[in-house]
């Protein structure tokens, strides 16, 4: 009886198992297709039907696995995140990796989102502004957000260690401006491309983090000739005596 109740276990964990893989599966299909539906369509625009057809399965499975559309939406951000994250720290922790790695990252990322990426900016500012009218869903975007804001505020504090200076204000205030000016560049290409060289994002990056090393270098020099100062003044009041 024993051996009979323990095969009827492993075959409960079996099943579960798989059903809960299965479950896994359906989840992932629905985020892949919301993905496309939300970047064709919009928030607002997309619906549960057309989203549930394309992903091939009926609206049980939709609210099986989300309580609402809001959360669908999150969990398409959450996988772009949680991809970008991945790719930020193989990047930085390659063995080949330069100091100018988070650099190199930056532009990467810059020409990718320009060519393949630019509709996930206009989702989050559609979704922003849905926050806006419905402040109940601020604090998850604001997670999101905190997120990324986090992962790229440590890789410039690695990198300022690198490189050998010390950022002149807080990682995490860089990493919100960097974000800030990325996103806001997109915005402007999309209102007038022509203006913009292809390569403005990318030059961007590059252009706040050697601005960032130039001001580091300043204060570092300005340090250095101000602490002799009170040596000398020492030693004048020593030789008085």
């Amino acid at each position: 009886m024993v051996r009979i109740a323990q095969k009827v276990d492993a075959g409960h964990v079996r099943q579960r198992l798989t059903r809960r893989e299965s479950r896994a599966a359906t989840r992932a299909r629905l985020i892949e297709s919301a993905g496309e539906v939300f970047a064709e369509r919009g928030f607002y625009g997309a619906s549960v039907e057309e989203i549930t057809d394309r992903a091939g399965f009926s609206r049980g499975a939709f609210y099986s696995n989300f309580g609402s559309r809001e959360d669908l939406f999150l969990a398409v951000l959450d996988a772009y995140l949680d991809a970008e994250l991945r790719a930020l720290a193989e990047a930085l922790k390659r063995e080949t990796a330069s100091p100018g790695a988070l650099l190199e990252f930056l532009q990467s990322r810059a020409v990718r989102r320009s060519t393949e990426g630019r509709q996930l900016t206009l989702l989050w500012a559609e979704f922003w502004l849905h926050v806006v009218r419905h402040p109940e869903f601020a604090p998850k975007l604001a997670a999101r957000q905190k997120a990324g804001r986090s992962a790229i505020a440590r890789a410039i504090a690695s990198q300022c260690d690198q490189f050998g200076f010390a950022p002149p204000c807080p990682p995490e205030h860089l990493a919100s401006v960097m974000m800030a000016v990325d996103d806001g560049l997109v915005m402007q290409e999309f209102l007038d491309a022509e203006a913009l060289p292809d390569d403005l994002r990318a030059r961007a990056a590059v252009m706040l983090f050697r601005g960032m090393a130039a001001e580091s270098a300043e204060l570092a020099a300005s340090t250095s000739t101000e602490q002799p100062a009170p040596k000398v003044a020492e030693r004048a009041e020593t030789d008085r005596h």
